[in-house]
């Protein structure tokens, strides 16, 4: 899939470089929460901390749109304390309209949207488990940073290696210094990481004769 990606027309970096960058700009007493789907399963690699209730994760609950919510929460509970989120856009999309609960109520965090435009904890199981047949996965998003402005928060979109770092360093500076929440939209490549469930599923046993010897054309 990252050889599929290089023919996509756009400026798009890939996950866990990303991931990388981010991890090196966190700042020390850092709050981290995480969402489910494909690049957050990585993500919780490049995640280090030094003290406990730092790090919030869904775990096996597997509810979409955990994380946003979840670093208000602890926000509120540890206002000395930067906060940050991360989801893709799929989680994204069941939970962004709380960027509106922070302004409302001076609740001054950071998101980070992976936006690859696609839901990319299902694609990786039709990779896995139905020979890449890919079905509703695709996603045709507007800028997430467009609509943070509208919402009263602060939008920044990175597309190169080397703004992701000042990013968020910038906007846990908006964080901690104006009260300010800042959506973090980074645009990402499609290419998928290790699922975080490999026994979600299991193969399927084709019962019909004309499925038996399908494969993806």
């Amino acid at each position: 899939m990252i050889e599929e990606q290089k023919k996509e027309p756009g400026n798009y970096l890939h996950p866990r470089q990303v991931l990388r960058e981010l991890e090196k700009a966190m700042p020390e007493d850092v709050m981290v929460s995480t969402d489910i789907g494909n690049i957050n399963s990585v993500a919780n690699s490049y995640l280090r901390f030094e003290k406990p209730r730092s790090f919030f994760a869904a775990m096996s609950f597997g509810n979409c749109g955990y994380a946003f919510p979840t670093i208000i929460g602890a926000k509120v509970a540890a206002p000395h304390r930067p906060a940050v989120s991360y989801a893709g856009d799929g989680a994204w999309g069941m939970s962004l309209m709380e960027t509106m609960t922070c302004v409302r109520h001076n609740i001054p965090v950071t998101a980070v949207v992976f936006h690859n435009r696609q839901w990319g904890a299902e694609k990786k199981n039709q990779v896995d488990f139905y020979n890449r047949r890919f079905v509703a996965g695709e996603l045709d998003n507007q800028s997430f940073a467009e609509i943070a402005r509208a919402m009263g928060a602060e939008g920044i979109t990175v597309d190169k290696l080397e703004d992701v770092g000042p990013a968020l360093k910038k906007a846990i500076a908006m964080q901690m210094n104006e009260g300010k929440t800042t959506i973090i939209e980074i645009m990402c490549t499609r290419e998928l990481g290790d699922p975080f469930r490999r026994d979600a599923l299991s193969k399927p046993i084709r019962q019909a004769t004309s499925w038996k010897t399908w494969v993806r054309p």
